[in-house]
């Protein structure tokens, strides 16, 4: 089984592949608990240790645009645009965000249903801009089965 590395995410089930090269995804698991100190002793003791959600943190460069290279500035910063508008439209809707995804072999890795936290950009070096995400999902879960059609 092959996986390609194809971080994007879905709006209203189409597939939106994040502009690249993505320089870094990291996935950031929180874990909630209590944590109490006994009376005249040392050390600690936890309870109630339970997985909140996700958070996926995105970095790349608006270079390319799935296979389209993107040369100009006025080129990388309609795609920046068009990310933030997306994201803006869609302020409501919650997104499959994708890790993995070869439509060839319908082999993926993705979190159901998250939020934007946080977009991102810069546009001081106008030969290659840069940008940054953060999505939450509330389910912890790497999915590993091809969405419905």
């Amino acid at each position: 089984m092959s996986m390609q590395f194809q971080p994007g995410v879905t709006v209203a089930g189409t597939f939106r592949q994040l502009p690249g090269p993505v320089t870094k995804l990291q996935v950031q698991d929180h874990w909630d608990f209590d944590r109490f100190q006994p009376l005249l002793g040392d050390g600690d003791h936890t309870v109630g240790l339970a997985r909140q959600g996700v958070d996926v943190s995105i970095q790349g460069t608006v270079a390319m645009r799935g296979n389209l290279l993107l040369l100009s500035e006025a080129e990388m910063f309609a795609e920046v645009q068009t990310l933030r508008q997306l994201f803006q439209s869609q302020a409501e809707a919650l997104f499959d965000v994708y890790l993995f995804r070869d439509e060839t072999t319908e082999t993926c890795r993705y979190f159901k249903q998250c939020s934007v936290a946080r977009f991102q950009y810069d546009l001081t070096q106008p030969e290659l801009y840069s940008y940054s995400l953060v999505f939450h999902a509330d389910d912890p879960t790497i999915y590993s089965v091809w969405p419905a059609a």
